[in-house]
């Protein structure tokens, strides 16, 4: 059978993808070193563990509001800056930065957007 690739329509799409690769990669190491299950994480999120699960995998393209739920059930926060790609710096481009204290329950939920756990896997 014949595969088809299709050309990314932007320059950078492939850069883009590999920076949201590492910020979940960071997130998922910071809830190793926290000692906290996909399970817990799931119920700080109001979202399914499968669903974190699929976000941790990569299956699928993440919303930016499920990724800030999963980094405030971590206790923590991610800065978003805005950059020329022709000067050099990211697109967009996210960093993962320490919250003091552990998010509770109810903090955790508080980025929660309208979508609730439809988001979660997409």
């Amino acid at each position: 059978m014949n595969e088809r690739r299709h050309e990314p329509l932007l320059p950078g799409f492939k850069e883009m993808a590999a920076r949201r690769r590492e910020l979940v990669d960071d997130l998922v190491s910071r809830r190793i070193a926290a000692g906290l299950t996909q399970t817990e994480v799931a119920a700080r999120m109001g979202t399914s563990q499968s669903a974190v699960a699929r976000m941790e995998t990569g299956a699928g393209d993440v919303r930016l509001s499920t990724v800030e739920r999963y980094a405030a059930a971590l206790g923590q926060l991610i800065e978003w800056r805005l950059g020329d790609p022709v000067r050099g710096s990211s697109a967009a481009g996210g960093t993962v930065v320490a919250r003091r204290g552990r998010a509770s329950d109810e903090g955790a939920r508080k980025g929660r957007g309208s979508g609730g756990r439809r988001d979660a896997g997409r």
